[in-house]
């Protein structure tokens, strides 16, 4: 049914209705009409119907026209021509609200999808940085001058943004090193997983919460119960004096910035775009790697000077320090196991109780500590206690490679964080704590800005703040071999 019958139909039955409501406010007989009146009816809701979906509206929309009761022409358009204004509006916005529920982002019968203008932008930006799951642009859009000119309309490449030229509805002066900023982050989230080998410290450190404020952390032990005193019948509690040793740890806020010049977005460079944020995603790692890993190999390897008792992290006095080696047989482990297990707790006296988790060495090494901790293909020949996990308690120790160490026979052991902590961290753009974030990347927003203007240089700004250290020297071990 075409819309030019429909809206004849419509036309006709409502010239019949208006016969049939003049005869009867006559008082005349009711003709055949009045008996075809449910007839009309119906034939007026199907022509209804008929123009409403003949709309393109969304079905959920179309749904909600449809329960309506329309007297003429005119009134089933005037309400298509509403709806259209309505989510015209609501897109524009970047919502979109069908039936008063909240449908932004969702499908089916309560929402519907709305793609805004800069999308496709959004996406080519991501292929040019190399997102991984960025698609493959138009051809017209395969350059990054090509990008450029459409989000500045800068056809000259004077670093002027032109809103009369742009070719994306809704683009501005920020959008360019906003969505460079989105698809970078993109690729440095995705390269963070596949430099698991250099995160390395994630696995032995615990991430401290902070309040916001850059004030020196304090990674604080506490101790000093032991055994809890007996109670006798009516007696009082004894108060209890639980000690505890502090250490602290400054932020460090550590940078950069990587700048896309003039050059580079008009020749279109796009392994050079994508080396960019791979880059600095290695560099963020690599600089939190060796930050955790200068613990263990300060002052000549005996790490840092601890402010509880003025002694050196790895001290004869700790009981963490000795200068075997590795060797190639589990004798130097097991001795290293048993110590962590002694070490004394805080003011009290006890046995700290824990085995260690973690043996640290470098990659010299490591082939002899999967050796050792009974690694490889199938089961050992004899029974080796360190092949065998038993639980929490005493759990199969994991070797872990420091990418960072360059002596070739040292080697360290640190327990579970999740049971002792002992390395902490605490990074300024994560203040919950419990996570290793990735690094803050800035852009500047303004083509009058800085090198913007003074270089023809868009500049792109990393940083990653944060404060790292021990709390003591318990669950943790040095062999400086000589």
């Amino acid at each position: 049914m075409t819309q030019q019958t429909v809206d004849g139909e419509l036309r006709r039955v409502a010239l019949v209705r208006g016969a049939m409501v003049e005869r009867g406010a006559a008082g005349g007989e009711p003709g055949p009409e009045a008996e075809a009146g449910g007839w009309l009816e119906a034939l007026r809701s199907a022509a209804a119907t008929a123009v409403i979906r003949a709309s393109g509206l969304p079905a959920p929309v179309q749904d909600r026209l449809d329960a309506g009761r329309y007297e003429t022409v005119e009134a089933v358009h005037d309400a298509v021509g509403r709806a259209r204004a309505e989510l015209a509006a609501l897109a524009e916005a970047g919502v979109v609200q069908l039936g008063g529920a909240r449908g932004a982002g969702r499908s089916g019968a309560a929402g519907i999808r709305v793609r805004d203008g800069l999308d496709e932008a959004r996406e080519i930006a991501g292929f040019f940085f190399g997102a991984a799951d960025a698609p493959t642009p138009p051809a017209n859009m395969r350059s990054f001058a090509d990008l450029y000119v459409a989000l500045t309309g800068d056809v000259h490449f004077r670093g002027v943004f032109d809103g009369g030229r742009v070719m994306f509805s809704g683009a501005t002066t920020s959008t360019l090193p906003n969505l460079a900023v989105d698809a970078m982050n993109r690729v440095i989230v995705e390269q963070f997983q596949a430099l698991d080998h250099y995160r390395w410290y994630e696995r032995i450190t615990d991430v401290a919460p902070n309040d916001g404020r850059l004030h020196a952390m304090k990674w604080i032990t506490l101790g000093g119960v032991g055994d809890l005193p007996a109670v006798n019948e009516g007696a009082a509690y004894t108060e209890l004096s639980v000690a505890d040793a502090k250490e602290t740890a400054a932020f460090v806020k550590r940078g950069g910035y990587v700048g896309i010049t003039r050059e580079m977005i008009k020749n279109g460079d796009i392994m050079q775009l994508q080396a960019i944020p791979r880059a600095l995603a290695a560099a963020a790692v690599r600089t939190r790697s060796a930050a955790v890993s200068a613990l263990f190999t300060a002052n000549s390897g005996v790490g840092p000077t601890l402010a509880q008792d003025s002694k050196a992290l790895f001290h004869a006095d700790h009981a963490n320090l000795a200068t075997t080696a590795l060797g190639t047989d589990a004798a130097a482990w097991r001795a290293a196991r048993s110590e962590c297990f002694q070490h004394v707790e805080v003011g009290s006296g006890k046995p700290l109780g824990i085995f260690p988790r973690y043996l640290l060495v470098p990659a010299e090494l490591y082939d002899t500590a999967l050796s050792i901790l009974g690694y490889g293909e199938g089961m050992p020949t004899a029974y080796a206690p360190e092949a065998q996990g038993r639980g929490f308690a005493d759990p199969r120790p994991i070797p872990l490679v420091v990418p960072d160490w360059t002596d070739a026979t040292d080697w360290a052991y640190i327990v579970d964080p999740a049971l002792f902590p002992v390395i902490q961290m605490s990074y300024s753009q994560a203040p919950g704590g419990r996570r290793h974030p990735i690094p803050e990347l800035f852009a500047v927003v303004s083509e009058t800005s800085g090198l913007m203007f003074s270089n023809d240089v868009l500049p792109v700004k990393v940083r990653d703040e944060f404060a790292v250290g021990v709390n003591g020297p318990r669950g943790i071990g040095k062999r400086n071999v000589a």
